[in-house]
């Protein structure tokens, strides 16, 4: 049985220049580095415009060369049902109006071609287009999902959190532990709750808080930068950049806001990165698919935050080392050849 993977990435090197999602594609890359799929196809965001050089598995429409650009996804769902050959099975990252014409064309046209989705986040909704889409993940033959919510409900499920590449390096191990913290990636409100911490910091000039990613609020950043010197915004930088600033502080901050419904239904794909690269989390969301992995549930008000962060870095080195450097671990939990045998189990209903 063929197993393919119908996803949006482009080349690593062009991410950038076509405003993928860097999250997306480094989970897509990790499974298909893994060796997990014998194909793999790529259905770009309908907000990728005009003439895009061709990749393998690349579905492109001359469409998205025209003022009728945003149809360019359904036509290439119908390209690719040609491509997919009876008896396969096909796993999608999310259901989205990117792939959801192709899901339903081939219960219809091809219904013995197994259909999976890998639900990696899904945000609540009141319109009826998304609930559409959550009905429509509930009832394809299996899910993999990285979060355990209610919404989710396809009988033929598992949960992992997120994927670790099979040939991971082994990244720098803390052995000093500075009162340094880093919180990046996706920095609105409800992700980051950047205005919290700038607070909190401001008020512990001991602590240090390093800050990448594109913050919503530059003035906001920029006016505590100026004044706390402990708040340190590096803005975007490139990979090799970001690592070294990640290699260099040794808390990485995961500071979702409880309240908000949509981080019910996903997982932060920087707790897995973070611990992979053996760095101490930090998480205002308590997670049970991270069972036998340490890490440090913390409050998200200001005053409880602030009270965690001063106990925390108040523990002996003994102790705090234990939340430290557990990237074999992880490896071992949430590796592709664990994902590879879940999918099986999923595709075969052996669960």
């Amino acid at each position: 049985m063929q197993r393919i993977f119908v996803t949006h990435i482009v080349p690593r090197k062009k991410i950038f220049q076509y405003n993928i999602s860097i999250a997306s594609c480094n989970f897509s890359y990790n499974l298909i580095e893994g060796g997990v799929f014998d194909k793999i196809y790529s259905i770009l965001p309908s907000f990728v415009r005009g003439y895009v050089e061709p990749f393998e598995g690349l579905v492109y429409s001359s469409f998205r060369k025209s003022i009728f650009y945003r149809v360019a996804p359904i036509v290439e769902n119908f390209k690719l049902i040609g491509r997919i050959p009876c008896n396969a099975s096909v796993w999608y990252y999310n259901c989205t109006i990117l792939n959801v014409m192709l899901i339903l064309l081939l219960k219809i046209i091809k219904p013995n071609v197994k259909q999976q989705i890998i639900i990696l986040d899904y945000t609540p909704s009141n319109k009826l287009f998304d609930n559409f889409l959550l009905w429509v993940s509930n009832h394809v033959n299996g899910t993999i999902c990285l979060a355990n919510s209610p919404l989710f409900t396809c009988p033929n499920s598992v949960c992992l959190p997120g994927v670790v590449p099979l040939n991971a390096p082994h990244y720098p191990m803390i052995k000093e532990i500075k009162s340094e913290f880093l919180i990046s990636g996706a920095l609105d409100n409800n992700i980051a709750m950047l205005p919290m911490l700038l607070e909190v910091f401001a008020e512990l000039p001991q602590f240090s808080l390093h800050i990448t990613g594109n913050a919503p609020n530059k003035e906001l950043v920029e006016r505590y930068t100026t004044k706390y010197k402990n708040i340190i915004y590096h803005g975007m930088v490139n990979f090799e950049e970001y690592q070294k600033i990640l290699h260099d502080t040794p808390f990485l901050l995961s500071t979702r806001n409880p309240a908000a419904p949509e981080n019910q239904c996903n997982f932060p794909s920087k707790i897995i990165e973070g611990l992979l690269h053996n760095r101490i989390i930090l998480s205002t969301l308590h997670y049970t698919q991270l069972n036998g992995i340490r890490y440090f549930k913390v409050e998200s008000t200001k005053k409880l935050f602030k009270k965690s962060l001063c106990e925390i870095v108040q523990l002996p080195n003994e102790q705090l080392r234990l939340y430290a450097n557990q990237a074999d671990e992880v490896k071992k939990k949430f590796s592709t050849d664990v994902w590879k045998e879940y999918m099986i189990k999923v595709e075969y209903n052996a669960l």
